[in-house]
């Protein structure tokens, strides 16, 4: 009987053993990650252009809605009372001219949707696809280091990955005291 209570909390006790170990995710790939920083950097200066060009849209709209209500004031000013042809005929200039940059404003904002879709496009096509690659792989600091150009390469530190990378200066300190990639990927934290 005690032969096969041991041999019971044995088995219970290699059958936690094996719930408790997680699979170990497999590392992401340097050039991977570096393609999926190199796009995000690329989105990222195309979604701060898009944004500038809205806020300058918005600008626009905001002005022409303040001239639309200086003109409506003009035409009720000019219908109570007795306009000469000068006045009127400055008016309809005013109008025409409202009527133009309307025009103006509707053709920028009909190209920036274009252009909105073609980012979303991009996003969806060309972006995502490449990081999804890396989203569920485990990163290694070092690795991280060098995707991210911080060994003199093309630097990407302005992505969100690359601002974050934590203890930055002991990681640069422990990959130059290594002396090569391989041995930091070995000796560097987290290993």
């Amino acid at each position: 009987m005690l032969k096969l209570n041991i041999g019971a909390m044995l088995i219970l006790l290699a059958s936690h053993t094996v719930h408790a170990q997680t699979p170990t995710p497999p590392l992401v790939d340097e050039s991977e990650l570096r393609t999926c920083l190199q796009l995000e950097q690329q989105g990222l200066k195309r979604f701060n252009t898009l944004e500038q060009r809205a806020s300058d849209l918005r600008g626009s709209e905001k002005l022409l809605n303040e001239r639309r209500v200086a003109l409506r004031n003009q035409q009720t000013n000019l219908n109570t009372g007795k306009p000469d042809k000068n006045a009127v005929d400055g008016f309809n200039e005013d109008v025409n001219t409202f009527n133009l940059q309307a025009d103006q404003l509707n053709a920028d904002k009909a190209v920036f949707e274009n252009d909105s879709r073609s980012y979303d496009d991009w996003i969806n096509n060309t972006l995502k696809p490449a990081c999804n690659k890396v989203s569920n792989k485990a990163v290694n600091p070092v690795t991280s280091y060098y995707a991210c150009g911080f060994d003199g390469t093309q630097a990407l530190s302005d992505t969100p990955h690359c601002k974050t990378l934590p203890n930055l200066d002991q990681l640069k300190a422990c990959i130059q005291k290594a002396g090569s990639k391989a041995k930091a990927q070995e000796s560097c934290p987290p290993n």
